[in-house]
């Protein structure tokens, strides 16, 4: 996985003066820079149709996804434990890799929930 940074970035591309929409510039070139960057570095960046706003999902998007695929790693990791103790399943090998699964993807998605927390801290201590 690439580590994007400032100091990353500025090493490799042209820091120019216009800052976007924050700075009242060219929004859509701002976005085509780092479109651009992001696929120097390797990474898959997705064009967003400027009429309609369709081809990159919203960050809500994403995190719902998320969401809803740890509750399905949940409920299989039940259901599979469920199986198990009624004894229509012998394979405890299968059971315990669905244990695992389940008990990982809810420990990454703890670790998500706490970055996003302490980054809307910080935002929230800014001054303005």
């Amino acid at each position: 996985m690439s580590n994007l940074s400032i100091e990353n970035l500025s090493g490799r591309a042209q820091i120019e003066t216009d800052m976007g929409p924050l700075a009242g510039g060219n929004g859509v070139a701002s976005e085509a820079r780092v479109a651009r960057e992001m696929e120097a570095q390797g990474l898959q960046a997705t064009r967003v149709d400027a009429g309609t706003g369709a081809g990159t999902p919203t960050f809500g998007h994403l995190l719902e996804r998320s969401l809803e695929d740890v509750n399905r790693a949940q409920v299989e990791a039940n259901t599979a434990i469920k199986e198990m103790v009624a004894g229509r399943s012998k394979n405890i090998h299968e059971t315990m890799l669905t244990l695992e699964r389940a008990d990982t993807s809810l420990k990454m998605m703890m670790q998500v929930r706490n970055k996003i927390l302490d980054a809307y801290r910080e935002i929230m201590r800014m001054q303005v």
